[in-house]
């Protein structure tokens, strides 16, 4: 986790090698929002947006991105007109 204010490193975890992104986000994000207990914002790569992980971080503040081959990814992109997407 990044200060935002010059990069420098908040909270460093070294994981194993064979450890997936996806089953340690949430694990994450909350051990660090309990050591610091401060008001963040997370943001965090497509994943993160599992079930498990959202359950962990359901009381913090987080923005991902959600992959258009989960079924919630693909109504929203079937449901709405490509100009409600603003490029980024």
């Amino acid at each position: 986790m990044w200060s935002g204010y010059g990069e420098i490193s908040l909270y460093l975890r070294v994981a194993h090698g064979n450890e997936v992104d996806s089953a340690m986000f949430g694990t994450f994000m909350a051990h660090f929002h309990k050591q610091w207990q401060i008001d963040a914002l997370f943001v965090a790569d497509a994943a993160l947006y599992t079930e498990d992980n959202l359950q962990m971080i359901v009381s913090l503040r987080w923005v991902s991105r959600v992959t258009a081959t989960l079924t919630a990814g693909k109504e929203l992109l079937e449901k709405n007109n490509i100009d409600a997407f603003v490029p980024s």
